[in-house]
């Protein structure tokens, strides 16, 4: 870290850390952790990751996605679980990095993904819903859907005024984001919050408005909690929290690739994907040893140390040098805030994290899997997150299996010495009668026990030709059923027409089809060509 780059970077670094407080407070609350907890980790995990990480721009801290997957495991286990689960969850992204499987993890497809977000951003944006109408004593439990009915029956203790105050704040954080996008809206009503609450104060007008320090009397200006040493250890051998920090360091690798590939698409920059990864275990690893929470890229930060001028890694270090300076100056005042304030911020978190363009690009072109992102939503909602990601993810499995074994494929169709035509596998089924001198079947991607029946069950239709050529020119991966598969098809073909060619099989399924008795016979009877143009030139001529 040279002058130069904290001369282009110390304006960014310091924008980002007036936000990155307020969240910082607002998110860990949202996980179930205290506030300090929350300053804790937007501290270590940003700056272990800024230092480590292989992106200039991601700005690593507690985030909304983590929030909506730990809250309920800390309703019924207690805050002090969470450094357990930030050190678990650093190990197995250390695990996905030394194993590389972390190029497996983004395979979850977006549907699914945009599909937990939507849901946990209206965990976030309606768990406030207490603090928006001003009800206290609400004793909240691990489901969400029982909390929710449960303040909706004590709604004759909700408060006009708070309500009030908490539009006038949404409002004026949305309009100033709008208006003033390189200053965070939140951390003007962080400041207006805190300020107006000094005044009352001040000239000896009390208020009942609840404060950040009448939930955590105990926030204070650290950046370690021995949280450790208070901890039940029996609790490792439950499956819960194993499970809790497997769906976390996913996730978390999920939100910091996507991040750091959003904040190069702003930047025309490319960031290093596997330092990344380990800069985001250590990042974990640290938090939760000095007794944070989970933590991963946060986009919102990220795009706004983008447009406050960052260039480098060293923004995201000054970030946190920024965060230490004000807690240790100010943390004191943040006790004041009142937490309708809070609600606000945490309302346009989850506005922000909800991917609109993404699901009206779904609506008008992919349907099925907009309806997928909604039903991992509901799932999120009404059961769990990690049910509905899980759910999601084997329901999208199962449609992509689906599609890949319907066998969608090319065929050509020649007479009298000409390309008549060239049809998909669902024309080619509909016509009624094949005349044609050669037909050339092409199987393309795979040769699996998925698609291969597909296959199996088209060329049925193929008769009465005097020359059949399949084409293996774009296939690029076989399976013993495969394998097997195509020998069925080549003999059902030579059944029912004269001669059957094979061309374009590349040296991978050469590999696993030169023992076949099918395919030493096509050797024996020259039958096999590199390319299906030469197989047709010998024909013809």
């Amino acid at each position: 870290m040279n002058y130069s780059k904290i001369k282009e970077n110390w304006k960014s670094g310091i924008t980002v850390s007036l936000i990155s407080v307020p969240l910082a407070l607002a998110l860990a609350i949202s996980s179930g952790a205290t506030p300090t907890q929350g300053i804790i980790t937007a501290f270590w995990a940003g700056l272990f990751c800024a230092i480590f990480g292989g992106s200039n721009f991601n700005i690593i801290g507690p985030t909304g996605a983590l929030a909506g997957i730990l809250i309920p495991y800390t309703l019924t286990h207690g805050y002090q679980t969470l450094p357990i689960i930030a050190i678990i969850s650093g190990i197995m992204i250390m695990t996905a990095y030394l194993l590389h499987l972390d190029k497996y993890i983004i395979f979850i497809p977006r549907s699914v993904v945009h599909g937990f977000t939507l849901g946990i951003a209206f965990i976030i944006g309606i768990g406030q819903l207490d603090n928006i109408l001003g009800i206290t004593l609400i004793e909240k439990n691990e489901n969400f859907l029982k909390n929710v009915i449960y303040i909706l029956q004590n709604l004759d203790q909700a408060r006009l005024e708070v309500f009030m105050l908490f539009i006038i704040c949404t409002s004026l954080i949305i309009l100033w984001n709008k208006k003033f996008p390189k200053i965070p809206g939140g951390a003007i009503a962080t400041f207006i919050g805190i300020g107006t609450m000094l005044l009352l104060l001040n000239f000896g007008h009390g208020t009942t408005l609840t404060t950040l320090s009448d939930k955590y009397p105990d926030i204070q200006s650290t950046l370690f909690e021995n949280i450790l040493l208070h901890f039940q250890w029996s609790i490792l051998t439950t499956k819960e929290i194993w499970l809790v920090s497997m769906t976390t360091s996913v996730i978390a690798i999920l939100e910091t690739l996507l991040s750091g590939q959003i904040a190069d698409n702003l930047t025309n920059t490319k960031f290093n994907r596997r330092k990344e990864v380990l800069g985001l275990a250590i990042a974990n690893l640290g938090s939760g040893i000095m007794g944070g929470i989970p933590a991963t890229a946060a986009l919102a930060r990220t795009a706004l140390n983008i447009k406050s001028g960052a260039n480098h890694k060293t923004s995201a270090i000054i970030n946190a040098i920024s965060i230490v300076i004000i807690t240790l100056l100010v943390i004191g005042y943040f006790k004041l805030l009142p937490m309708v304030v809070i609600a606000s911020i945490l309302v346009v978190v989850a506005f922000g994290m909800i991917e609109k363009k993404h699901f009206i690009h779904l609506i008008e072109n992919e349907k099925i899997a907009f309806i997928l992102s909604i039903v991992v939503a509901i799932l999120v909602v009404a059961e769990d997150p990690i049910f509905g990601i899980l759910v999601g993810t084997v329901i999208a499995l199962l449609i992509f299996v689906n599609k890949v074994a319907y066998g969608q494929t090319e065929i050509l169709l020649w007479k009298n010495g000409k390309m008549n035509e060239v049809l998909l596998k669902d024309d080619f089924l509909k016509k009624e009668v094949i005349d044609s001198d050669i037909v050339v079947y092409k199987i393309s991607g795979s040769l699996t026990y998925i698609n291969m029946p597909a296959h199996l069950e088209a060329i049925q239709k193929i008769k009465h030709n005097n020359y059949v050529i399949i084409s293996l020119r774009h296939s690029f991966y076989a399976d013993i059923d495969g394998i097997d598969y195509l020998g069925e098809i080549i003999e059902l073909l030579k059944k029912n027409n004269k001669k059957v060619l094979l061309s374009g099989i590349n040296k991978e399924i050469e590999k696993l089809i030169h023992k076949e008795s099918f395919y030493k016979k096509k050797v024996m009877e020259g039958k096999i060509y590199k390319r299906t143009s030469e197989a047709i030139h010998d024909i013809l001529h």
